[in-house]
């Protein structure tokens, strides 16, 4: 496991050695700041910030603030990541930075762009979370619903346990904190994540993902090789959670890459009931599309 981890932080290219150095050094703070990943909020761009409107992309909707004045004050025990969180800003494509795509190899990269346009001329594919199936990771975290996580002590022979409760489609990560990925358990829509505390950073290694899943909400395609590395940092004030998602996929990838989301301490909110199944108005149709209604 150390060995994919070092794999997912030194193999960064185009531009990222910045991100690299950061990671392999602890320096969460430099890391954040190198990323950028933040420019843009709230506006749509272009693929590659370029002239084409086809290509059009939603950088970030901003949807979540800061918890209202009178909510409960945060933990700041930077080991301890429970309570209710909400995404900072949801974006729909995972670049490195706004309006960039992952580092796709040329098949997948026309895949992507075929997937934009169609989405933008009113005629979206249909992906997993259409049919009512988990987003997979990285994706899930950026989803803009809130989520819940809960930590729980080594007991009865299992080892210790982050629990992540997202209220979108009821998506479940559960985060164990040991070093051995379990060799019995096959391919799933959000994999099997293992994870060790680094300082005071929660790092987490999952494999073992399928490939019904993308990447984004854009579309940007993954294989079952994909390997995803998160660095899970709060803030001093115990208001922000920071996760920097290392994507790791010799098939579609050129190579690994980093992008960044925010989420905030939000007490004031309950996660509700999602369920997809009970009235899915984006159900797929025999040629693959969906339509929101």
């Amino acid at each position: 496991m150390k060995d994919s981890r070092k794999l997912g932080r030194l193999m960064l290219g185009g531009g990222l050695g910045a991100i690299a150095l950061a990671m392999a050094t602890g320096t969460m703070a430099q890391l954040l700041v190198e990323t950028g990943s933040q420019a843009g909020r709230g506006r749509k761009v272009n693929l590659y910030n370029g002239p084409d409107a086809t290509l059009q992309v939603n950088t970030s909707d901003g949807n979540s603030g800061a918890a209202p004045p009178g909510s409960a004050a945060p933990n700041k025990d930077p080991k301890d990541l429970s309570g209710h969180w909400l995404n900072y800003g949801h974006r729909t494509l995972f670049g490195p930075m706004a309006g960039l795509p992952p580092p796709l190899r040329p098949k997948y990269m026309a895949m992507l762009e075929k997937r934009i346009r169609n989405k933008n001329s009113g005629i979206p594919e249909g992906d997993a979370s259409t049919q009512c199936f988990p987003h997979g990771t990285p994706r899930a975290f950026d989803s803009p619903y809130p989520v819940e996580i809960i930590q729980t002590p080594a007991a009865h022979g299992q080892p210790a346990q982050i629990t992540i409760l997202m209220e979108t489609l009821h998506n479940i990560r559960r985060l164990y904190l040991t070093d051995k990925h379990t060799a019995a358990l096959g391919e799933s829509f959000m994999g099997e994540s293992i994870a060790h505390w680094e300082g005071d950073d929660l790092v987490v290694h999952t494999t073992k993902l399928n490939a019904r899943t993308f990447i984004d909400d854009e579309g940007s395609t993954h294989s079952d090789k994909e390997e995803v590395i998160e660095h899970i940092h709060k803030s001093g004030d115990g208001k922000t959670l920071e996760v920097l998602s290392t994507v790791i996929d010799p098939v579609t990838l050129y190579h690994p890459y980093t992008f960044r989301v925010a989420l905030h301490w939000r007490p004031d909110i309950r996660t509700q009931e999602y369920v997809c199944e009970e009235n899915n108005r984006n159900k797929v149709d025999e040629n693959g599309i969906t339509s929101a209604k």
